[in-house]
């Protein structure tokens, strides 16, 4: 009697339900937003990249912690023993002002940081100033192998890019910018053989370590970060003169979401 009940009622009055007890959906602003609360630009002595904040869950022995994800190479290049975290901090007239914070990233020669294996991806366990505009992801909103397999993440997928291109902030808050792109891979699958993939966006030096975000089951999903871009180079010799042009071809090279796992999880193991 009650399934009978159930499925007379009108859909529209079902979904209605639905929503009521789950929450408005998720919409893709939202996602956004969600995507550059997360992420803060990395510099020091002229070099600069992207990064982005996860979570991870408390444990019997450890509360929540927090780490800075980005590609290798940007805290590699840095020269010095720390870096600057471009924060944004809330005012009293409904903006935002920039708050500028130092994170350690060598003691002596030891490196704070931990690289992938292969992939160009770093972790730096951080602390995050009071007073700040971040929201990290969860280490749950980080795509694993799974999403890929269910194909929950796949060719043609649009995904948010925020990031700080040329060095370049969207305002005197230091709030990155917000790029759009789509996955442009196929097959994704298995991510032991395609640990990288293309995504049709423009990548220029400074948006390495930016998170691809896509919305999934209504969700932000990390799916990818960005660490190169994709160019075509030509060399022309004349009697007198060589000359080398490389084209960027409006594509960026990322590693999958799963990697970025791994190593978040190799950090917490060390």
């Amino acid at each position: 009697m009650f399934h009978r009940l159930f499925f007379s009622v009108p859909t529209a009055l079902i979904f209605g339900f639905v929503v009521f007890i789950i929450g408005q959906p998720v919409s893709a602003a939202d996602v956004a937003e969600a995507a550059l609360r997360a992420t803060v630009r990395v510099t020091a002595d002229g070099k600069s990249g992207t990064g982005f904040f996860v979570t991870l869950p408390a444990t019997d022995e450890q509360k929540p912690r927090t780490v800075l994800v980005t590609a290798a190479h940007v805290l590699e290049d840095m020269p010095g023993s720390k870096c600057v975290l471009v924060f944004r901090a809330a005012d009293n007239e409904g903006g935002f002002v920039r708050k500028d914070t130092d994170a350690i990233v060598k003691e002596g020669d030891k490196k704070m940081w931990l690289r992938h294996p292969v992939a160009d991806i770093a972790v730096l366990g951080v602390t995050l100033p009071e007073g700040v505009d971040v929201q990290p992801f969860l280490l749950s909103q980080i795509a694993d192998s799974r999403h890929v397999e269910e194909r929950l993440v796949r060719v043609g997928q649009d995904v948010f890019v925020p990031c700080f291109p040329a060095q370049v902030e969207a305002n005197s808050a230091g709030w990155p910018l917000l790029r759009k792109g789509s996955l442009a891979t196929h097959p994704l699958t298995p991510v032991a053989r395609t640990p990288t993939m293309f995504v049709d966006y423009s990548h220029f030096g400074g948006d390495s370590g930016a998170p691809l975000v896509a919305t999934v089951n209504g969700e932000p999903l990390v799916v990818g970060l960005v660490f190169a871009m994709l160019r075509q180079t030509d060399k022309t010799t004349m009697p007198f003169e060589e000359r080398t042009l490389h084209t960027p071809l409006g594509l960026a090279i990322a590693a999958q979401a799963p990697l970025i796992r791994q190593t978040i999880e190799a950090w917490e193991a060390k």
